[in-house]
């Protein structure tokens, strides 16, 4: 299932700093078990069932180490949301005797650089560090295996990135837009990538897969071991970039902001184009689809900014949304009768784009997905635009509802089949007509040519009994 994540990333922030703009006495009004709870002027407790506590809010601006214990009783764990949006904590160390760290725990510390993880460490929750803008480095402990979904997405500067053999999966948007990262080595035990885990990352030249049994890195390119599916491209990728046969799927983000690739070439093994797979390929020119392709995921072209002429395959059925968003000089565009789906904002911003024939199959067509630009940060109809839709079609109600100017046309398929047909047998008949006739004159003169030849064969056989009978009278 597709994550949007701009829209959950923005709900989820939204509610965050709402909740950190809140009073802190009205915040802790609402926790659980006020009366098991302890605060030592820097951070808030809770004591667990195990009688431990779990620092469920930091209140201080400035915090460097963690206490491992208050009170002759351990600090293990960090309650889900403790430290977000703490945008002062520069450095942090925490002690051994955590294991646990909760969901958005870390998360919008954007002037946390350097943070020490437990060496016990088991559980990391979702979000965890999500967008610590100046994190520039992590290691993993070894009792953690694996990096949960937007663990570190949005950690613009994290550059170093160590994750012990023990890790079996990196989950969903994980290292999302890390755009610093430059080399990366496989665990020896990953088993999964999750989706968007490494996309957009747009300093990528380098990545050590020869301890995985589960993936290769061939050709600039890290696959599963069948080399059925592709999750990341180098980002210094470039020219003429040509898919190996066999592949059936290209995983999110994978070659997302390879910007020195200038075209691609699909075999017809690949069935599916997962979302951002190409985006912000700035420089590609020509996109060559596979004719095997079904699915094109949601922002898969988003921002080619040169792409400029795009041919759908028949058997593809869905366009997501902003699939082929801010193709600014995209300016031809085929779509072929098949197409199910179109998604909301599909070709948003594509400038160059003029006209667009609707084939009659496609049932749904989501908001602005064609005919529309962006001016001073508003929506806008896009100026000579113009659809050529079916009657009654799904084109003709998006055409009415945008007041775009649009052709329409009521050519009935079956109606002109069958007038093609009757046609043909109407020709048919008259070649066969006019052959008859040419057969019947070459009979006729053949007939009468007959009729003669008889009639002069009996005048003869006649003359000649005569002259006969003449010869036996003058003989009496």
């Amino acid at each position: 299932m597709r994550i949007n994540f701009k829209s959950i990333a923005s709900a989820l922030a939204a509610g965050l700093i709402s909740a950190c703009c809140m009073p802190f006495s009205a915040f802790a009004d609402q926790l659980k078990g006020a009366e098991t709870e302890l605060y030592d002027g820097s951070f808030y407790y809770e004591l667990n069932d195990d009688k431990t506590y779990t620092i469920i809010k930091c209140s201080a601006s400035i915090v460097e180490n963690v206490p491992s214990i208050r009170n002759g009783t351990a600090i293990t764990a960090i309650g889900d949301e403790a430290f977000a949006n703490c945008s002062e904590i520069a450095h942090l160390e925490l002690p051994d005797s955590i294991t646990s760290i909760g969901a958005n725990a870390f998360y919008g510390c954007t002037g946390l650089k350097e943070v020490t993880l437990p060496k016990k460490l088991k559980s990391l929750g979702d979000h965890a560090f999500f967008s610590c803008s100046a994190l520039e480095s992590i290691t993993f402990p070894e009792t953690l295996t694996e990096v949960p979904d937007y663990s570190f997405a949005l950690c613009d500067n994290l550059e170093n990135v160590e994750l012990p053999d023990t890790v079996t999966s990196i989950g969903e948007y994980a290292f999302y837009q890390c755009g610093k990262i430059s080399s990366f080595r496989l665990p020896a035990s990953l088993g999964t990538i999750g989706e968007n885990a490494m996309g957009s990352w747009f300093s990528i030249t380098d990545i050590d897969a020869s301890a995985s049994d589960a993936f290769v890195y061939e050709n600039d390119m890290l696959m599963n071991s069948a080399k059925s599916e592709i999750y990341r491209a180098s980002s210094a990728i470039s020219g003429d970039v040509v898919i190996p046969d066999n592949v059936l799927t290209i995983k999110a983000g994978a070659f997302s902001t390879c910007a020195q690739m200038t075209s691609i070439r699909m075999p017809s093994s690949v069935t599916n184009i997962e979302d951002e797979a190409f985006s912000y390929c700035s420089s590609m020119k020509k996109a060559d689809l596979s004719s095997g392709l079904q699915k094109i995921g949601f922002g898969a072209f988003m921002f080619d900014q040169q792409l400029e002429t795009l041919e759908i395959p028949t058997n593809v059925s869905l366009i997501d949304e902003n699939a082929f968003a801010y193709c600014m000089k995209l300016n031809k565009l085929i779509l072929p009768e098949g197409v199910k789906t179109i998604g909301k904002d599909a070709f948003l911003v594509c400038d160059e784009l003029k006209q667009v024939s609707i084939p009659k199959s496609v049932t749904e067509i989501g908001d602005d997905a064609f005919g529309y630009t962006v001016e001073n940060s508003q929506r806008q109809l896009l100026s000579g635009f113009k659809l050529s839709v079916f009657s009654g079609s799904a084109g003709e109600k998006y055409a009415k509802s945008e007041k775009i100017e649009h052709t329409v046309t009521d050519v009935n398929i079956k109606k002109v089949a069958f007038l093609t047909i009757t046609v043909g047998l109407i020709l048919a008949a008259i070649v066969f007509a006019v052959v008859l006739m040419k057969r019947g004159k070459k009979l006729a003169t053949a007939g009468a040519r007959k009729a003669e030849k008889a009639a002069k064969e009996k005048e003869a056989e006649a003359n000649y009994k005569k002259i006969m009978s003449d010869d036996d009278s003058d003989k009496n």
